[in-house]
């Protein structure tokens, strides 16, 4: 263990220890209470396969043009999952960095240091740098995914509504006298006629998908590997998905662009999503979407997202024209530079948000919401 006592113009050891973390993580989690500047000179390994930058918004002290600097220096594909705010948190005041090195090793540094220029530079700052086991690694990890729960992603749009607090003489960030502020992104959800008859029709259909999901799964596991052809899957595709069956969520059209698609490769990227550590799967899906698109897979969209949205209905929507107004709408897009995979996990991040900011909504599940928003936004 090292401890890092740390006075103005003094002791080093916090930045050299951050930027080891950098360096060498394969894992990498910060949290942080508050952001006001960011080294772009920091290196990210090349091979972190996982990371989440997650700062506070209390008080209005973190800083927009210090944010900014993180979405440009962000590597491509870790735009909108990896940077997130605590938006739906009163009170989010940690200060810690966990991470995996490349040797499987586990670390930590905890103690009184925000990723701010003053903690660096300019104050007196209390931390421990230390590795940690592998049991308490794992309860850092599961603790950071509790956080998640409650983030959204840091975007320019978000940026545009969020208000910094004044600075003080001197240039330091001054604090509201509000104390913890409200959400940036109170995502307005719609409410068209007869929604106890769209929301009968949503479950009644993920009823359906239900009992049929067996025979779906063992049809996807057999194409991904290869004991099915793309035309065989896409002729016995209807006996488990279907508007006959009663269990399909959006109307004709995709079997035009889709009856050539590579079925095969879909599956796969199906089942590294469906297989994965539940707590990685958002990431797994960003990779997977983006593998989709650079082999020019056409029906990774409307329905590959549709199979993600009947088995994780908790967790993300389809893909469609009504849920992008709907999105537009509400002025909130993907971090700019967002790969594909990026822009469908951002825009299910924020509809789990809008149902976790609105607990007494109709809709229960993204699902639900999906068959609300289309009779909202959807063109007959």
């Amino acid at each position: 263990m090292e401890l890092m006592l740390h006075r103005p113009n003094g002791h080093a050891g916090l930045a050299i220890n951050y930027k080891t973390a950098f360096e060498n993580a394969v894992e990498l989690y910060i949290v942080s209470a508050y952001l006001t500047d960011w080294d772009e000179r920091l290196r990210l390994n090349s091979r972190c396969r996982r990371l989440r930058i997650i700062i506070g918004k209390d008080f209005g002290i973190t800083r927009k043009a210090a944010c900014l600097k993180v979405l440009a220096w962000l590597p491509r594909g870790k735009r909108a999952n990896c940077f997130k705010v605590a938006e739906q948190i009163k009170g989010f005041h940690p200060k810690a960095a966990f991470w995996t090195n490349t040797d499987g090793k586990h670390f930590a540094i905890v103690g009184s240091s925000n990723l701010t220029r003053a903690a660096f530079d300019g104050n007196y700052e209390a931390n421990v740098f230390c590795e940690i086991s592998n049991n308490n690694y794992v309860a850092a990890k599961r603790w950071v995914r509790d956080i998640e729960h409650a983030c959204v992603p840091v975007s320019e749009d978000w940026l545009k509504k969020y208000k910094e607090a004044p600075r003080m003489p001197g240039g330091e960030s001054g604090s509201s006298t509000n104390g913890a502020r409200p959400e940036v992104v109170p995502l307005r959800l719609p409410r068209p006629t007869g929604m106890k008859r769209l929301l009968q029709q949503r479950r009644q259909q993920l009823s359906q998908y239900s009992k049929h999901k067996a025979g779906l799964m063992k049809l996807i596991r057999d194409c991904a590997a290869e004991r099915v052809t793309n035309d065989d899957f896409y002729e016995r595709l209807p006996k488990y998905w279907s508007h006959e069956v009663g269990d399909r969520l959006q109307g004709s059209g995709w079997e035009r662009a889709g009856k050539s698609s590579n079925f095969q490769e879909l599956s796969r990227s199906f089942l590294a999503i469906e297989d994965c550590d539940p707590e990685e799967r958002d990431d797994v899906l960003v990779a997977e979407v983006d593998r989709l698109n650079e082999l020019g897979v056409a029906a990774r969209g409307a329905f590959f997202s549709e199979m993600l949205c009947l088995r994780f209905p908790d967790l993300y929507p389809v893909l469609n024209n009504p849920v992008w107004e709907y999105m537009s709408d509400t002025g909130f897009k993907a971090p700019r530079g967002s790969t594909e995979g990026e822009r469908y996990v951002d825009l299910a991040l924020k509809l789990r948000a809008a149902l976790r900011g609105n607990p007494g909504y109709p809709a229960k599940n993204i699902a639900e919401l999906d068959a609300i928003v289309w009779a909202t936004y959807g063109r007959e």
